[in-house]
């Protein structure tokens, strides 16, 4: 027989453990119907509501998007991408598209995306922005993209829903909700998904004014600062480009890659010492671009790095002007660059004459343009 001390104390627990399960389950609820963090919403009223400039567990709300929206056209990379590439360009009228590019992306994040994204529907054309440095491997870069948010067959939506109720365990996300209930939240800007993925430029500005504006970000820069990590292993990643690009090339998808337009500033201080590497790194490129092309793919890569008419803009400390036409700061640039950027890698014929933002690189061109870069490279140290 069971003593009562001993009854007492498995009520006792009993209650506890329905008293956790119970708060868990107001957890969970609250979570999954408020969605702070917009998880599980798309074409819903939530996706409207003003946000935080700086939203969280973003690949989270842009792998359910993509998801459901189905993109014809995407565009994948870094925070560059997302920040200045603009999905409602008028170059792909009638077709649904979709910037799934994530902040701290790496090459591997982007093929992810890509696949993700295939499952449901293979996406017609696909815009990719190329980093050089740390960026530039296999591994994940952004600590918010899990590979289980990745689809690989039809039972998706389930697991997908799964993921989502135990996403909902969190008293921090707890608390994000309560703040939505009680209007005590940030309410900044539009949320990612509203601006179909990319960065809206309002979150911009309220981030930039936050940081001390435009000419604090290049303090840094001036003060020459040490250079960014070099990538891990680019053999690999190379590799992993080779294989990525004959598989969708195979299957009929429009490949266009550019490499980002920092500011020359930023692409001295970034790569001050490892020129040679990164001229190492672009023909590589450019064999895969050539090898592809050669199979009858419609690829290409274009150059939008160095010392041009965009890249070389002078900065407020030159200009006595508190925001840049062209940049927020050095490393990120507005939409009006991201149209150009999309306007030439769409655009057939040749380059408007005295136009040198862009060039196009192969084979027969890769060493030409290695020399006019170095060169202008000098020239603009020697004029700055």
């Amino acid at each position: 027989m069971n003593s009562p001390a001993a009854a007492g104390l498995k009520r006792y627990f009993r209650a506890i453990g329905l008293t956790a399960l119970a708060v868990l389950s107001a957890v969970v609820t609250l979570n999954y119907v408020v969605d702070p963090y917009l998880i599980h919403q798309w074409d819903t009223p939530p996706i409207q509501r003003l946000s935080p400039a700086q939203q969280k567990i973003v690949p989270w709300g842009k792998t359910y998007a993509a998801y459901r929206y189905r993109p014809e056209v995407v565009y994948l990379g870094s925070s560059r991408t997302e920040i200045g590439l603009p999905p409602d360009s008028p170059l792909f009228a009638g077709k649904r598209v979709f910037n799934l590019a994530i902040a701290g992306a790496s090459f591997g994040d982007a093929v992810n995306m890509l696949r993700h994204t295939s499952v449901l529907q293979r996406p017609e054309i696909v815009v990719w922005g190329l980093d050089y440095g740390w960026q530039f491997r296999e591994k994940n870069g952004n600590s918010d993209f899990s590979p289980a948010l990745v689809a690989t067959g039809p039972a998706y939506p389930l697991r997908r829903t799964l993921l989502n109720i135990r996403r909902s365990i969190s008293l921090a996300m707890a608390g994000d909700a309560v703040q939505i209930l009680t209007g005590d939240s940030e309410r900044i800007c539009p949320s990612l998904l509203a601006t179909y993925g990319q960065k809206p430029s309002q979150c911009m500005e309220y981030i930039m004014r936050d940081a001390g504006g435009t000419a604090k970000a290049f303090e840094h820069v001036l003060k020459k600062t040490s250079p960014l990590g070099r990538p891990p292993d680019v053999p690999a990643t190379i590799k992993l480009l080779d294989q990525v690009t004959d598989e969708y090339c195979r299957r009929g998808t429009v490949f266009r890659f550019y490499l980002q337009p920092v500011h020359a500033l930023a692409e001295l201080s970034y790569w001050a010492t490892r020129g040679q590497e990164v001229d190492d790194w672009k023909r590589s490129l450019t064999t895969i671009i050539d090898a592809r092309r050669r199979q009858g793919c419609d690829i290409r890569l274009v150059d939008f790095s160095g010392f041009n008419r965009i890249t070389t803009e002078e900065i407020p400390q030159a200009t006595g002007r508190e925001d840049m036409r062209y940049y927020w700061e050095q490393s990120h640039y507005r939409s009006e660059v991201g149209q150009a950027i999309l306007e030439r890698l769409f655009r057939e014929g040749r380059q408007d004459e005295g136009d040198d933002f862009g060039v196009e690189l192969s084979g027969a061109t890769i060493e030409q343009h290695l020399r006019e870069f170095n060169t202008k490279r000098r020239d603009y140290i020697s004029s700055h």
